[in-house]
Order: C-alpha cells, then sequence, then structure tokens
C-alpha cells in the first residue's frame, strides 16, 4: 500500500499559500465551479502529478493531511481532486497518481506559484513528507472533457471511492480528433441504450494531449466505474454488444491495456466538506 496517491496532497500543499500582493488571482465562486463542473463538452486542464507514500504512511496519517487541508481551505481555481492508487501489477508506472483540475493553465500555474512562495505550506510539507512524497516537477497535464453526462447512471457513492481504467490510445493513420468525436458520439448512443437500472455508476472521460502532456500519447480514455467487477461486467457487455459503435471507435483510434486503480473523490467544489 506504500505507492499510494492522494489526490488531495497538492489540493493540501495549495491550501496552505497565502496570495502573494503583487499576483491577481481571480476567484471563481463555488456557484461558478458547480455550472464549469456539470458542463459537458467544458475542456478543463487536469495535472496528475507521480506520488509515492513514504515509511509512515497509513490511512489514518493521511486522513490527518486531509483534515489540514479542509482547514487551510482551498484556492478557488480547483475544481476537483482525484487519488489513484495501483490496482494492477501490470500497469506501466508503479507508482501512484493525484489528480487535480483547474479551470484553466494560467489558474494551475498560479496556483503552483502560491505554493513555491508560502512557508506555512512549505512547512506542511516538510512535516507529512515521511507519509508521501510527490514529484510535482514531473507533472504532467492533459485538457479533459466529459463528453456524456457523468451523473448519468446515477451519483458516486457516499464513500467517494470508485474503479479507473485509463487506457492510452493513439490516432489511427490519417484520423483526428474529430473522427474520435464522432465514434465518441456513437458510443454514447450505445450507452443510451443500456438498461440504466443495472449499472449503478459509471462515467468516462476524455484527456487529450496539450503542450504538457506525454507526447507518446495522443489521449487517455478514462473509465470509472463503481468496483473492478462492474468494470469487467461493462467491457463483456461492450464487447458483446458494442457493434458499430464498438467499430468506429476502433477505426478513430488505437488504445493499449489500461491502467487500472483503486480511486477516490477528495474534493467536489459542490460540496465542499466531503471527505
Amino acid at each position: 500500500m506504500k505507492n499510494l496517491i492522494i489526490g488531495i496532497l497538492a489540493t493540501l500543499v495549495l491550501a496552505g499559500c497565502s496570495t502573494d500582493k503583487g499576483t491577481d488571482v481571480p476567484q471563481a465562486t463555488v456557484e461558478e465551479q458547480e455550472v464549469l463542473f456539470s458542463v459537458v463538452g467544458q475542456t478543463f486542464y487536469n495535472e496528475f502529478i507521480p506520488c509515492t507514500g513514504g515509511d509512515d504512511y497509513s490511512r489514518e496519517a493521511a486522513e490527518e493531511m486531509v483534515a489540514e487541508w479542509r482547514a487551510a481551505g482551498l484556492p478557488g481555481d480547483i475544481l476537483g481532486a482525484w487519488g489513484y492508487e495501483p490496482a494492477s501489477e501490470n500497469n506501466q508506472f508503479p507508482n501512484g497518481w493525484w489528480e487535480l483540475q483547474w479551470t484553466t493553465k494560467e489558474a494551475a500555474d498560479a496556483g503552483w506559484q502560491q505554493w513555491a512562495a508560502s512557508e506555512a505550506a512549505q512547512a506542511w510539507s516538510t512535516k507529512y513528507q515521511s507519509v508521501m512524497t510527490c514529484d510535482e516537477a514531473n507533472r504532467v497535464s492533459w485538457d479533459f472533457h466529459f463528453a456524456r453526462d457523468p451523473y448519468g447512471f446515477g451519483e458516486l457513492g457516499e464513500s467517494g471511492e470508485f474503479f479507473a481504467a485509463y487506457a492510452p490510445c493513439n490516432l489511427n493513420e490519417g484520423k483526428t480528433m474529430a473522427d474520435v468525436d464522432g465514434a465518441v458520439a456513437q458510443y454514447n448512443g450505445w450507452l443510451d441504450g443500456l438498461d440504466a437500472s443495472t449499472v449503478d455508476f459509471y462515467a468516462y472521460g476524455i484527456y487529450a494531449s496539450n503542450a504538457g502532456s506525454d507526447d507518446s500519447v495522443d489521449l487517455f480514455f478514462g473509465n470509472f466505474h463503481s468496483t473492478p467487477e462492474a468494470m469487467q461486467a461493462g467491457n463483456e457487455a461492450w464487447m458483446a454488444t458494442g457493434g458499430d459503435a464498438k467499430a468506429a471507435l476502433e477505426s478513430a483510434m488505437t488504445c493499449n491495456n489500461p491502467e487500472l486503480h483503486n480511486a477516490k473523490l477528495l474534493y467536489d467544489p459542490s460540496n465542499p466538506d466531503f471527505s
């Protein structure tokens, strides 16, 4: 369990930051954040930071970190945080990750600048360095959007826990993101034909490459299920009945085996006290 990422780390780090007097960082209200978060197709700037649990890692220690983060507050432009721990020995990366969602790259850069200048945040980082260390210098970014209502198959459970599968994909020769969009529209049609009462939770999102991404991958297709068993059942249904939608996606891009993670929602601007 040491190779763990808790998505609150950067938010914890950034929460302790004091705003520099010479920096004007727009602060979105919770209402504005809710609108941004709920708009299907809205593009966000999402960062992934590799992290590893330290000698003193425990769930109790992590909860203490969360408590201090919540007491400190959050910069207004963070729209969400999630944590991921590896759930397969076949993952390409053995470390865990935390993910932060921002409105824009500029908002992310401003937040990290606040962190670098904050003595309080640095003291917090030192206090918990034996619990977890993160390589913020090697964080990667993606342009993220939901192509379908993430709550179309119901709300995430009260625990905030879910199972995530991130498939690295590359466009096939001659194909563009417009082809992916067309195939995704067919995928949404297939999803609409499912019996929603048989799916307790499912959402997906597309992480498109940008200047801060891994340049060997054009996009990540993120699938989010309630449990590994639910993911397996969904995959079996897709293989058996995907039909034209499956053919369209395979024509547009080629995807490799997904990175599998146990995951948890750690910050939701519409419910800031969630823990």
